[in-house]
């Protein structure tokens, strides 16, 4: 059972696993290769605005926590919005919500521009600017993430997370060294005007991309509800749940490479904005490099160790970062925490990716990211504050070893173990329609199943009590309970309440191959020719009134 609260861990992956494909075999499909192009020229634009958005802000001697405010303005929006335009992503067309949400980031990089070129960028405005552009990137990234299982087949989705990794990483190697190239030739605004020329091709790509619309039986999901949903699955998913808690403190210690890396590179005696762009660029190609060996480590590894192993890595290279004077040794350590940094990246969206369904997947990657960029955030601020009372050094060495620590204890909390297909929905049965009148969308719904258990099969079937309730908890359900009967022992009674009849069919639509395997093996242990009693009831506010009924 992949969501269930004791899961079996990761190890190696099986070799009858289909996770893994050819890392460039994603590109053979069109759609996500005219994707990922267009992609890569967008995400260079944006790590060329990055370097004279950083050099700016620095260059006009702001302090540590203004710089650092660059990292949080970034982040923020991702933190806030996520799991709303995740509940989007999830209930509409993935293809509309990125195209607005790249129309918004464009026109955020045309107000940065036009800024710019009449003179008037101040700190406070450029961070203002980059809040803009943050706010579209939220809108995109939880349709953007959640649309790659839809671009290629189920076993390419590592490879193409992996691909997407590779393709943010290129751009973060060879974009710093671009825009300090522009910058040292041209004024920030070219930057920034190449930044928002970029945005063509990828909106272009969105528009041509002809997705097909999966079939929906019931209305989307409200704000609420679907919000609701998400909070529910994701209390009772280890995935989600582990996800999160583990890119939230990777995110909170290794935010201070972003924050603090101006500083380093400006407090040096050949500081300039070209040796930043250089150090980024560094990051970037270990990425790059760190990305081939990616599958490797995993099958030797498990993804979980494969995380944990990153962690400890960059916690040895921060303390380098902080401490090594000379560049010979700065400049390797940076390149290892590239590929550090890729690969904790590449398996934490992988996971979500493959472990999670598809009604919540959205969601659920939202959710990941809003603790990864929380975490990024955070420690933004406090890596940046630090640094003005002990120094740049004395900031990255306290997150070095608060990352050596998490790393440590979180090492045996791991991913459950990779089952393909165990998440694909599960074939519905016809439903008998209710003779009743009343509103599906009001009033709450019980529903009973009775089973006949053995009295020495009830032992196992009460160990099968925790993972039901979770199954039905993370599906939608409002309360659940197992009852005995007191005068027949024999009589075991599962009860759901559900808050209406329109959630108790998103619950039944929202079964997996994992949910029905589960199901099954307690209905296994149902005794007699006939199956289970199920009794469905609605509260009685749901019905018309009286006089409607007259």
């Amino acid at each position: 059972m992949l969501q269930s609260t004791a899961p079996e861990v990761d190890a190696a992956p099986k070799p009858t696993e289909e996770r893994e494909s050819s890392v460039l075999a994603p590109l053979t499909v069109p759609v996500f290769r005219q994707i990922w192009i267009a992609n890569l020229f967008g995400n260079l634009g944006t790590w060329a605005q990055s370097v004279a958005v950083a050099w700016v802000i620095t260059a006009a001697h702001a302090s540590p926590i203004m710089v650092a405010m660059v990292q949080v303005a970034s982040a923020m929006p991702l933190v806030v919005l996520s799991i709303a335009t995740g509940v989007l992503a999830d209930n509409y067309d993935k293809r509309k919500i990125m195209l607005v949400g790249q129309v918004v980031e464009m026109a955020g990089a045309i107000f940065l521009t036009a800024l710019a070129f009449v003179g008037t960028l101040d700190p406070t405005l450029l961070i203002l600017a980059v809040l803009w552009i943050s706010l579209g990137s939220a809108i995109t990234v939880p349709a953007w993430q959640s649309a790659v299982g839809e671009q290629v087949p189920h076993r390419m989705v590592s490879s193409a997370v992996l691909l997407n990794g590779v393709n943010y990483n290129v751009a973060r190697a060879v974009g710093p060294a671009l825009g300090g190239l522009l910058l040292s030739v041209l004024a920030p605004s070219w930057v920034f005007l190449v930044n928002t020329i970029s945005y063509v091709g990828l909106i272009a790509a969105l528009w041509y991309w002809q997705r097909e619309l999966p079939v929906r039986t019931l209305p989307p999901e409200r704000m609420g509800e679907g919000v609701v949903a998400a909070m529910r699955f994701t209390w009772n998913s280890t995935v989600t749940r582990l996800a999160m808690l583990r890119s939230f403190m990777f995110g909170f210690t290794a935010s201070v490479i972003w924050a603090l890396l101006p500083l380093v590179a400006r407090e040096r005696p050949d500081g300039s904005a070209t040796l930043y762009g250089y150090m980024l660029g560094t990051l970037g190609l270990g990425a790059i490099l760190g990305s081939v060996l990616v599958p490797l480590l995993r099958r030797l590894l498990g993804s979980s160790r494969l995380i944990s192993a990153a962690a400890f890595t960059l916690a040895v290279m921060l303390l380098l970062l902080g401490y090594a004077g000379s560049l010979a040794v700065i400049m390797p350590a940076l390149g290892v925490a590239g590929a550090c940094w890729i690969a904790a990246l590449t398996e934490y969206n992988a996971n979500v990716q493959l472990l999670v369904p598809d009604w919540v997947k959205g969601r659920a990657l939202a959710l990941y990211q809003t603790a990864l960029y929380a975490g990024l955030a955070i420690g933004s601020f406090l890596w940046g504050h630090l640094a003005e009372t002990m120094g740049v050094s004395g900031a990255i060495l306290s997150a070095a070893v608060t990352m050596g620590i998490t790393a440590f204890l979180m090492y045996h909390s791991q991913f459950p173990q990779f089952d393909a297909g165990s998440v694909k929905p599960a074939m519905r049965p016809g439903d008998k329609r209710p003779v009743l009148a009343f509103d599906h969308e009001r009033g709450d719904v019980v529903m009973a199943i009775e089973y006949v258990i053995a009295p020495e099969q009830a032992g196992e079937f009460m160990a099968l009590a925790d993972d039901l309730r979770h199954l039905r908890l993370r599906n939608g359900v409002r309360y659940w309970g197992l009852y005995r009967d007191v005068r027949r022992g024999e009589i075991w009674r599962e009860v759901l309440l559900i808050e209406s009849w329109l959630q108790h069919l998103r619950m039944l639509d929202r079964m997996t191959l994992a949910d029905k395997a589960l199901i099954d093996r307690a209905r296994t242990l149902h005794q007699g020719s006939e199956p289970p009693k199920v009794t469905v009831s609605v509260a009685y506010d749901s019905m018309p009134s009286a006089t409607d009924m007259t």
